[in-house]
């Protein structure tokens, strides 16, 4: 059985940081008046369209991954059958 990963390697946890953490600091900045609303709510929807934008592209370079260990499991595993 496969172990899980730590969530720190995953890219559900990256894409909610980014996000959150863009959250966190347009409020903080809002709360100081150094940004509007309308500035604030445009630097979370770009936090959201980066993380949307990026979250296909790490699950595409996982699944690489994924499928290039397993050949290379199942290429070894035919090897040592013929030996």
């Amino acid at each position: 059985m496969q172990q899980q990963k730590p969530g720190y390697k995953t890219t559900e946890f990256w894409v909610t940081a980014l996000v959150n953490i863009v959250a966190a600091v347009v409020t903080v900045l809002g709360v100081r008046g150094l940004v509007s609303a309308e500035e604030g709510n445009a630097y979370v929807a770009v936090a959201c369209a980066v993380a949307t934008a990026v979250a296909p592209l790490a699950a595409a370079f996982v699944s690489g991954r994924y499928i290039t260990s397993r050949s290379e499991v199942k290429s070894a595993d035919s090897l040592s059958k013929r030996q």
